[in-house]
């Protein structure tokens, strides 16, 4: 897992609260771009970060994550 990833992962609940059922590109560590699809948030963040890579993810709703035992 690279850096941003990791990022992701230790923030994962606020970015459900803050931008559930959004695309989102973290690079460096930082929300670069939000927006309703996975290619339109990667090209977001590749056109101002032009050598890195994103990591880019569909926040899932709340809803989405509640597992019924």
């Amino acid at each position: 897992m690279n850096k941003d990833n990791l990022w992701v992962v230790k923030h994962f609940s606020d970015l459900v609260k803050k931008y559930h059922g959004k695309a989102i590109a973290v690079v460096n560590e930082r929300i670069v771009a939000v927006g309703d699809t996975e290619l339109e948030v990667e090209q977001a963040a590749l056109k101002k970060f032009p050598a890195k890579i994103p990591s880019v993810m569909r926040v899932p709703r709340e809803e989405d994550l509640v597992c019924l035992l």
